[in-house]
């Protein structure tokens, strides 16, 4: 929340220091990709845990970049633009590790429980490019790699269910899993790092592949707070995303 806050007021004072006399630039953009979520689901260490609990993630973006604002030239000018986001994910869930190919009651208990996370989400990031915006939106550069880093008010909704019958039944849930089961719908935030790379298309387009990692400030997103020392991190995902990008008074 504070990111957010202050990415705010970094572009509240600089529309107010009197050095905008152009346009500012905004753009929009529509990415989509797998999104591979790392929870209380399956044993750590077990890479069938990520990337068969992939799911996919979709997202609406704008963009306003200040490269022709102001008669003098800056490094956020030239190298940096604001971003705004809303998106969503989903993936089912489900438990994948030794214990839960064991043929025992353990191992029965962890391959009937089933389980979906689903997010909604909001927030503002910084895009850092490695290569001059000018020079990119003229085609004096084709490509234009970039780093981000930003915030996100995260809207979270678990469900999860057994073919053993109830989950509050006995002799149904996990051990590991008692008391740590909440499916209730709540709000917490992220925080979202990653890096990506910008093609020029057109004049008024661009195409992009980016990766984002996303790291959640509660550990019930997917309902689930495994109780023991090997629970070490709340949820995250992994989101790898294709998008387009169209520029709307370039």
């Amino acid at each position: 929340m504070k990111s957010v806050t202050i990415f705010s007021f970094i572009v509240f004072f600089y529309l107010l220091s009197g050095k905008l006399q152009a346009q500012v630039l905004h753009e929009i953009g529509i990415s989509a990709g797998p999104a591979a979520f790392t929870t209380d689901y399956g044993e750590r260490g077990d890479f069938r845990n990520f990337y068969l609990n992939t799911g996919v993630g979709i997202g609406l973006q704008h963009y306003m970049n200040f490269t022709f604002t102001g008669n003098n030239s800056n490094l956020f000018k030239d190298f940096v633009r604001i971003r705004s986001e809303l998106d969503y994910f989903y993936s089912k869930l489900d438990h994948y590790g030794h214990i839960s190919y064991k043929n025992n009651p353990r191992g029965e208990l962890l391959r009937a429980m089933h389980g979906t996370v689903q997010t909604i989400e909001a927030g503002v990031q910084l895009e850092i490019h490695f290569t001059q915006i000018r020079k990119f939106l003229f085609f004096d550069k084709r490509f234009s790699p970039y780093v981000l880093g930003g915030a996100h008010i995260v809207y979270f909704m678990p469900d999860a269910y057994s073919d053993l019958g109830p989950l509050d039944s006995p002799n149904v849930l996990f051990p590991s899993f008692e008391g740590g089961l909440n499916l209730d719908s709540g709000f917490t935030y992220s925080l979202v790092f990653g890096g990506g790379l910008r093609y020029r298309l057109t004049r008024d387009s661009d195409l992009l592949i980016e990766a984002k990692w996303n790291y959640y400030y509660n550990d019930y997103i997917e309902g689930l707070n495994v109780q023991g020392p090997q629970n070490q991190s709340n949820d995250w995902n992994i989101w790898v995303n294709f998008g387009y990008i169209y520029y709307l008074n370039f």
